[in-house]
């Protein structure tokens, strides 16, 4: 069956753009995904990465004015005058997270011998433990700080968010090519997309076995890639959006603007308000909203001015009972009166549309079932795009091209897939890390990241000594399925949790993490001892392509 397709003019363009820009973007596309992959598990793995959050946790417990109380007592030199923001803890996630801002510090300016008043732009992030009652200062002084980093490191290496300041837009980029060249793939298979799939073979030509696979598949997750496209370019380049927005609809005014979609950031005290003492206690302000709001939970707890006259709290909630539930609420300390909400019933289309957004790219609306479908299809577009670089790669391999042109292509195919399939092993050794090194360390997160980083590039450099791309991937499977057994061993070596202790004491979020990595260990070894030693047997050298067969750095 065949649909009615482009004209040859037409094919020949959106072919040969479809091409360039998906070799240019695949191996960050790649890193994007295979990142975002286990982000989608971030919350899941928490208990994992961090032992001491492996509890029981007691819901609607927490007590946030003793929580204040406490870190004013522990850390005096906390300003608590200034935002104060509590995390409760969830099932996933059950230690409560608390930031707090340091007092402004007076210094002495040497050449000007005289003092000056001088802003410390840090804060403090906080772990209390909500069974032992206990603070624990995370290293560093500042919001992204973490006495752990396995889901930090990878939710900002899928957009990153390690290079500085470009980061993030390098990655909305990617995001906004992706989607072009998924919507110029679905044009060129347009005539033939139907034969294509059910037409699917692994025999014939290794140009014809990529380019079927690349079509099938690629079909099966377009609506995944799209929104993904869709979302991540919102997400990352979204002052490139929003600026022409607050100029047109706002007469640029930035205030108005963030007043319409996001009016928790308008939120203004006054610093010369005078002292009250009188004012109410977060917990009754907490718990008025459970009682007002139906079918809501607390996410998040922001204090501002607390002491002051014009104190507010501004609590961030959520109905999971609806998609897309968040909703923000602000009161007054003084009068408990509410000058700001966006119930999560009741949003401005602006509002639902900003919500929405972010919960489909997180996946937050159909719980763990969405979350596996979108973690395989994660992986899927991962294959797509290696799939992508080996037709680019196989179609290049002709006569009409010179061996000049032909150690290029091998040149680049080989070193795309270092970097990909490397990035795998890699993660095992992330895990490995955080469980080995220990957490007591001032700096353990940065040994963590330093660790993975240089095995990444280490592996990345081994993979290159690969003579062909068949013999780099089977190392790689052995290398990922060797790492990939070793996480839950050093998950109960070092905290004396193995799987079935887990299990048995129901710490499922625990036990799926090892489950997850034994199951990958099996389908690594599998792959490279089954299919692949078929395909070996399968490849037949091309008179001519011996100049091929020489390693990429040997």
């Amino acid at each position: 069956m065949k649909l009615k397709g482009l004209s040859n003019r037409a094919f020949n363009i959106f072919f040969h753009t479809h091409t360039v820009a998906g070799i240019v973007i695949s191996f960050a596309l790649y890193i994007i995904f295979f990142a975002g992959a286990f982000t989608i598990f971030r919350s899941e793995i928490y208990q994992w990465e961090n032992p001491s959050a492996r509890i029981q946790l007691t819901e609607n417990s927490l007590e946030y004015d003793q929580i204040i109380e406490k870190v004013k007592q522990q850390y005096p030199e906390v300003d608590t005058e200034k935002d104060i923001i509590i995390r409760p803890g969830t099932t996933k996630e059950p230690l409560t997270t608390v930031w707090v801002s340091m007092k402004e510090k007076v210094e002495k300016n040497k050449n000007a011998k005289k003092e000056i008043n001088k802003a410390r732009a840090e804060s403090l992030e906080l772990s209390y433990h909500p069974v032992y009652k206990t603070l624990q200062v995370y290293e560093g002084k500042n919001h992204e700080s973490s006495p752990t980093t396995i889901g930090e490191t990878l939710f900002r290496l899928h957009y990153f968010s390690q290079i500085p300041i470009v980061g993030m837009y390098l990655a909305g980029f990617v995001a906004f090519f992706f989607l072009f060249a998924s919507i110029t793939g679905v044009l060129i298979h347009w005539r033939n997309i139907i034969t294509k799939f059910y037409g699917f073979s692994i025999k014939g030509a290794w140009k014809q076995i990529w380019t079927n696979a690349h079509t099938v598949f690629g079909l099966i997750g377009l609506p995944f890639q799209m929104m993904y496209a869709v979302t991540g370019a919102f997400y990352c380049l979204s002052i490139l959006l929003l600026a022409p927005a607050t100029i047109v609809f706002f007469n640029g005014d930035q205030k108005a603007a963030f007043a319409a979609f996001r009016p928790d950031r308008v939120i203004e005290v006054n610093e010369k308000s005078p002292i009250n003492t009188n004012l109410k206690s977060v917990n009754s302000v907490v718990n008025e909203f459970y009682k007002t709001i139906p079918d809501i939970e607390v996410t998040r707890v922001t204090v501002k001015h607390l002491g002051r006259e014009d104190a507010i709290l501004t609590a961030y909630v959520q109905d999971e009972t609806i998609f897309n539930g968040y909703g923000v609420v602000g009161v007054t300390l003084k009068d408990g009166k509410r000058v700001m909400e966006v119930l999560p019933r009741e949003k401005t289309y602006t509002q639902a549309v900003l919500g929405a957004i972010g919960a489909i790219h997180f996946a937050e609306f159909g719980g763990i079932v969405l979350k596996a479908m979108f973690f395989i299809l994660a992986f899927i577009t991962c294959f797509i795009i290696i799939s992508g670089v080996l037709i680019w790669k196989e179609a290049r391999n002709k006569k009409e091209y010179t061996d000049k042109q032909k150690r290029f292509h091998h040149r680049i195919t080989m070193w795309y897939l270092a970097i990909c399939f490397g990035l795998f092993p890699a993660t095992a050794i992330l895990f490995i890390s955080e469980r080995v090194i220990p957490m007591a360390l001032n700096n353990h997160s940065s040994l963590v990241n330093t660790v993975f980083f240089v095995s990444w590039l280490i592996l990345m450099i081994v993979g290159l000594f690969s003579k062909k791309e068949s013999i780099l991937t089977k190392r790689y499977l052995y290398i990922n399925g060797v790492l990939s057994l070793i996480v839950p061993i050093a998950n109960g070596i070092t905290t004396g949790d193995w799987l079935w202790k887990t299990l048995a004491n129901q710490q499922f979020y625990v036990a799926a993490v090892d489950i997850f990595w034994l199951l990958i260990a099996t389908i690594s070894f599998f792959l490279a001892t089954s299919i692949y030693g078929k395909l070996d047997k399968l490849v037949k050298t091309k008179k001519g392509n011996t100049i091929l067969e020489k390693p990429i750095l040997s």
